[in-house]
């Protein structure tokens, strides 16, 4: 898949809070990997030098059982891609992930 959710042990102070369950986006079609659960908060990391490409996305603060699914973006329905995901309460970071081609010698996103 084209995301990570990696457990950490805290989740970095100053960082603003959002309800925009969207993690990561689809690119060239209407779907996307969105975390569903009664007790998140969700913490967006905006790109920078140390975060080009935004490869690292989101803090996330899961408090109970939640789930990462693949849903239409427009409808919120599941798209039948990838069944849901459980996430077990704990802290993560949410991370693009890089694949390597050796023919190209190039780094670059996975794409769903």
């Amino acid at each position: 898949g084209d995301v990570l959710l990696e457990a950490i042990d805290a989740i970095p102070s100053g960082l603003a809070l959002s309800h925009d369950r969207l993690l990561v986006r689809g690119e060239g079609r209407n779907h996307g990997h969105f975390i569903m659960g009664d007790s998140i908060a969700i913490y967006p990391v905006q790109p920078s030098a140390d975060n080009p490409a935004d490869v690292l996305t989101h803090y996330l603060e899961v408090n109970e059982s939640a789930s990462l699914e693949h849903q239409l973006i427009d409808r919120g329905e599941w798209t039948r891609e990838h069944a849901p995901i459980e996430i077990p309460p704990g802290r993560y970071r949410v991370i693009r992930q890089r694949e390597y081609n050796p023919y190209a010698r190039a780094i670059r996103l996975v794409r769903d």
